[in-house]
């Protein structure tokens, strides 16, 4: 029977991993030696000049929470609302997560288990438990969500525009894309993602959306601009697991790239590749265009974990690992 330990907060405290600075190290060095960027580094360390560091200096090289745990401990990246953070668990050679009512593997690597978790957009911030499920042991700590600072528009819709909301088909088209996320792959996320075209962000994932008269929700990808014609590329390595037109969703297609994550391209003129292919990062999956639900030529990125749509910028800094 599995023995619950409920940890107390005076087990749970904040960690930062530090580097001590050694003659001849950098910012850039030091960014790749740990899998982050320069500009998280003078973040997290209220540098204004990445050439001013010097030997001896003490860095924070990424945030991270710390949680003890019987066997070994628990590393994560601190959650925010509406973003995919990562987890380490060291000292187990198996074993689950569960958060927010989802349930998700933990994989080897690097000599540690990891996963990536999904906090939802609409997910209040504060405190949620979250449950490590460790072969004949069960710990349950708080995790705290920060808040996403997500912006509000609202969508003018043309009359065409307005009843795509109101077919009744929405909801069969939103399961057929979050069962096509589900699919199992043999393939492992690998960051960080590669841009999908030659473009500039327009509509950043998270805002929250009037679409005309009809509904309020919020934007579940990242727009990118581009002409009509310009080629898209997968972000990752993946398996193609849906390629059709879809009534909101125009042509679509999702890539699967192991562990509950996935990618979606929405709105392009026209789709090159066909369910069951496997692609390498930064093959070209389609064409941008406008169809479905649009208001003009743009890409519609988005990013699942599980199912949740998350944001998808982080991931261009690199999995969002502690």
């Amino acid at each position: 029977m599995a023995r619950f330990l409920a940890l107390s907060l005076l087990l749970l405290f904040a960690w930062a991993k530090t580097h001590t600075v050694a003659p001849g190290e950098t910012l850039f060095s030091l960014a790749r030696r740990y899998g982050t960027t320069v500009e998280e580094l003078m973040r997290l360390n209220g540098l204004k000049d990445p050439d001013r560091i010097y030997a001896g200096q003490v860095l924070r090289v990424r945030p991270g929470v710390e949680v003890r745990l019987p066997r070994g401990w628990a590393l994560y990246r601190p959650p925010v609302q509406g973003q995919a953070f990562g987890l380490w668990v060291e000292g187990y050679a198996q074993g689950e997560a569960e958060f927010l009512g989802l349930r998700y593997p933990l994989v080897p690597g690097e000599g540690r288990l990891w996963a990536l978790l999904a906090v939802g957009a609409l997910v209040e911030p504060g405190a949620y438990p979250l449950r490590l499920l460790l072969g004949d042991e069960a710990v349950v700590f708080p995790v705290r969500v920060a808040p996403g600072g997500y912006g509000r528009e609202t969508l003018a819709l043309t009359p065409a525009l307005e009843a795509l909301l109101k077919d009744p088909g929405l909801k069969a088209e939103r399961q057929k894309v979050v069962g096509a996320c589900s699919q199992t792959t043999p393939s492992r996320p690998l960051g960080p993602f590669r841009r999908p075209l030659e473009g500039r962000p327009t509509s950043p994932f998270g805002t929250r959306r009037r679409y005309g008269t009809l509904l309020t929700a919020y934007h579940e990808g990242l727009d990118f601009a581009a002409p009509v014609g310009t080629p898209v590329r997968a972000v990752a390595e993946g398996v193609v697991v849906l390629s059709e037109r879809l009534r909101v969703r125009g042509e679509a297609v999702v890539l699967a790239h192991g562990m509950g994550l996935c990618t979606g391209y929405w709105h392009l003129q026209r789709r090159l590749v066909r369910v069951g292919e496997r692609l390498r990062a930064g093959e070209v999956l389609g064409l941008l265009g406008s169809t479905g639900l649009s208001t003009g030529p743009h890409l519609h990125l988005e990013v699942r974990l599980k199912g949740v749509p998350v944001d998808p910028m982080p991931f261009f800094q690199g999995l969002p690992l502690p």
